[in-house]
């Protein structure tokens, strides 16, 4: 299950993201992204990536499940928007 650190996400998922944040008036740095992936044990295609989310001013997180064509960015923006990751 490797790990991988936003800055080794793809270019336009990082640039989604902070987009997502700019238009709610956030910044990349107040928050620790990671992923990671999870190969199914029976061998058939299908990784699961998990993204992982953390506000570093409060400790807040949350852990989206997704794959390439789930939309873990829209799942994000909508716990902004309700104030999730709100001190």
């Amino acid at each position: 299950m490797p790990a991988h650190d936003f800055s080794e996400f793809s270019w336009d998922e990082q640039e989604d993201v902070k987009a997502v944040l700019a238009s709610r008036g956030l910044a990349l740095g107040e928050f620790r992204i990671t992923d990671t992936a999870d190969s199914p044990k029976d061998g058939k295609n299908g990784a699961i990536r998990q993204i992982s989310v953390t506000r570093l001013s409060n400790g807040k997180a949350a852990t989206y499940d997704t794959d390439h064509f789930a939309p873990w960015l829209t799942d994000f923006d909508e716990a902004l928007a309700a104030g999730y990751f709100d001190d």
